[in-house]
């Protein structure tokens, strides 16, 4: 069963959201009220939480300085019928490795499907990534050939200018291997 709204908005017969009659003190009836489609009343709104905060909220139990406290094993009860459904399920769980028949032998080098599921997730979003990192290496070069047209009308440079100068190449460079890169994620 779900819990009611706090604002008492209640389904009818028919579909209709509606607000129920209710009783005056004096004995009179207030009429049920329709409630538009869609509407969602203030106090039925939860409280806004963002990500931050929703991170930041220690966990039930947290003691500060110690961490989580985990519950004993002594302190979990279960019950006579809960422990009778665990025997019979371990008992059948041995039953079926018997009828299994002699074991396999069992392999130590990792499953070759198991070690290429990482890696592809990696592969779907590296051109992401790869076109992030051409977008502002541009943008550098960009920068960089602004700054030689100031040096080139005799602008006064400053230290970090020179510098972002002196690496233009190393810019250049890097920009024709991510495009290499780039390249052979689309072929």
């Amino acid at each position: 069963m779900s819990i009611p709204p706090v604002s008492g908005i209640r389904e009818s017969q028919s579909g209709d959201r509606v607000i129920p009659a209710t009783r005056r003190p004096d004995g009179s009836v207030r009429k049920e009220r329709k409630v538009r489609p869609g509407y969602v009343p203030q106090e039925d709104v939860s409280r806004y939480t963002n990500a931050k905060v929703e991170a930041t909220r220690v966990p039930e139990g947290y003691v500060p300085g110690i961490g989580v406290v985990q519950p004993s094993e002594a302190s979990t009860v279960t019950s006579k019928s809960a422990k009778k459904n665990a025997k019979r399920r371990a008992k059948k769980a041995g039953e079926k490795d018997q009828q299994d028949g002699p074991a396999e032998k069992v392999t130590t080098t990792p499953d070759s499907k198991a070690l290429s599921d990482t890696p592809a997730k990696t592969q779907a979003t590296a051109p992401v990534d790869i076109e992030k990192k051409l977008k502002n290496l541009r943008k550098k070069l960009r920068q960089i050939e602004e700054l030689q047209e100031k040096q080139a009308k005799g602008g006064n440079l400053i230290q970090e200018q020179r510098d972002k100068l002196s690496g233009k190449k190393d810019v250049e460079k890097e920009i024709a291997e991510l495009e290499q890169s780039l390249k052979g994620f689309h072929v």
